[in-house]
């Protein structure tokens, strides 16, 4: 779970910090950048699996052209470094590459990392980012509450996801030899008794989380793992609607295939699953039942939904919006569903009378934190970013994030445009030093516009 975001120089993201909860709702308009806060998140989790000129050329709008687009620039000059850090709940245990479990130390942790760009190689013709800085360190569990401003259980919730058995150092740090070489410290576990193995950073394609596969570092393993599990849901009709072979993997993809598979896998565990899945199915759509449909002949399998007339119909017959909604309930299902999901306007293909159950969908997906985590409560984030009006006004002052964008000084010294994450006076993040945004201010982002031939806040006269 991510706590907390900080970025600087990535996009048009300066100096940008966001205090994170279970649930968070962000809304704005277009062209504001929302999607660049998703696109900072996204990057620091590929950072954890691939190499720095990977994870730049898979960030939208930069993808088979040029990495340095992640860099923030005013189209005349583009910053030199860009810096991202988090705060972040991680498993206790974990699995290495291996197959071998181990615990972290720790699970409240700061992982901080600096990309830079090398102007020489560039010169030269050749694309120099590079490594200049990295450190994972854990946060004392009696600064949690500081730290965590959320609303919670502290016995329930907060005690029982939050360990720290670390004193003294980090497990990753960054220092600077006498010859001018930047080194990043991989520090065990154990503290002092173990020896850091250090790393040249300048040359190692990969951070050291992405590097760390390993139970003899189960800490930075943990955060690794963390990082790994944040989803991005970019969900396609196409692969919604596809049949799935009886052996598939049994979890819903990022584009919303294996539907199938997965719900298969959930019924076998639970024969009450679909019944639950269908009624929560039937406050968007005249249903009393859903099914994989299993042909054994073709060794496919088929999701089916009955209709109002008492016919099952398949996975391509029914609407965008229904399987939108559909992948979201068996996510809801699945306890092995762990992690940040990421995903943005979730209103589409959803009439507006029936958004309040897109809402309710969305927030039970995440984690109670006046409960203990468990199968029933798995520790599941949501972030979601909205162009609904609609949504808007459903939601509460706790969860809304409104992201405006605002005058800075900038790289240059010049003022220059940026993002800032607003909530309303009331919330959480308010009280925790957030700046806030008043009602009035918002209120062109939800009313229709000038030229609108239909007031829906009027009634004809005599009505009731």
């Amino acid at each position: 779970m991510l706590t907390k975001l900080e970025v600087h120089g990535f996009k048009n993201l300066l100096n940008f910090s966001m205090n994170l909860g279970p649930f968070n709702c962000i809304a704005g308009l277009n062209g504001v950048g929302k999607s660049n806060i998703f696109d900072a998140i996204r990057f620091l989790s590929l950072l954890s699996s691939t190499s720095i000129v990977e994870a730049a050329l898979a960030i939208r709008d930069s993808e088979s052209s040029d990495p340095l687009d992640i860099f923030w620039t005013n189209g005349e000059i583009r910053v030199e470094e860009l810096r991202l850090a988090v705060e972040m709940i991680v498993p206790r245990d974990v699995i290495d590459d291996f197959g071998r479990k181990a615990q972290a130390t720790s699970t409240f942790l700061r992982y901080e990392i600096h990309i830079a760009r090398d102007l020489q190689d560039e010169a030269n013709g050749s694309l120099g980012l590079y490594l200049a800085y990295e450190s994972l360190n854990h946060i004392k569990k009696g600064d949690a509450a500081s730290l965590i401003h959320f609303p919670l259980d502290a016995g329930r919730f907060r005690d029982q996801v939050i360990v720290n058995n670390r004193k003294g150092a980090g497990f990753i740090s960054t220092s600077k030899s006498d010859d001018g070489v930047i080194e990043i410290s991989q520090h065990q576990d154990g503290g002092s008794r173990g020896h850091a193995q250090k790393i040249p950073a300048r040359h190692v394609p990969k951070t050291v989380i992405a590097n760390t596969n390993s139970s003899t570092w189960p800490t930075i393993l943990a955060a690794r793992r963390e990082m790994q599990s944040w989803r991005f849901l970019s969900l396609e009709p196409t692969a919604m609607r596809r049949s799935n072979k009886m052996h598939e993997d049994g979890r819903v993809g990022p584009d919303g295939g294996r539907l199938a598979a997965a719900l298969h896998k959930l019924y076998r565990r639970d024969d009450h699953v679909y019944s639950r899945i269908a009624n929560r199915l039937s406050r968007i759509i005249p249903t009393s039942d859903v099914r994989v449909d299993v042909d054994q002949v073709r060794q496919l399998l088929t999701v089916e939904v009955k209709e109002r007339s008492g016919t099952f119909l398949p996975a391509r017959a029914l609407s965008d919006g229904t399987l939108r909604f559909l992948s979201l309930c068996i996510m809801a299902e699945d306890p092995d569903f762990n992690g940040l999901l990421c995903f943005e306007e979730p209103e589409n293909g959803i009439h507006p009378a029936k958004m309040d159950a897109m809402l309710a969908l969305l927030k039970d997906l995440a984690v109670d934190p006046f409960s203990p985590v468990s199968d029933t409560n798995p520790m599941r984030q949501i972030l979601i970013a909205t162009h609904s009006p609609v949504l808007v006004r459903l939601e509460t002052p706790d969860d809304l994030i409104y992201a405006d964008l605002v005058k800075v000084r900038g790289p240059t010294g010049k003022p220059t445009a940026t993002v800032r994450c607003k909530s309303l006076r009331e919330s959480w993040r308010v009280r925790a030093g957030g700046d806030f945004v008043d009602k009035g201010s918002i209120i062109s982002y939800l009313t229709l516009p000038q030229n609108s031939q239909i007031d829906l806040f009027e009634t004809e006269e005599g009505s009731s």
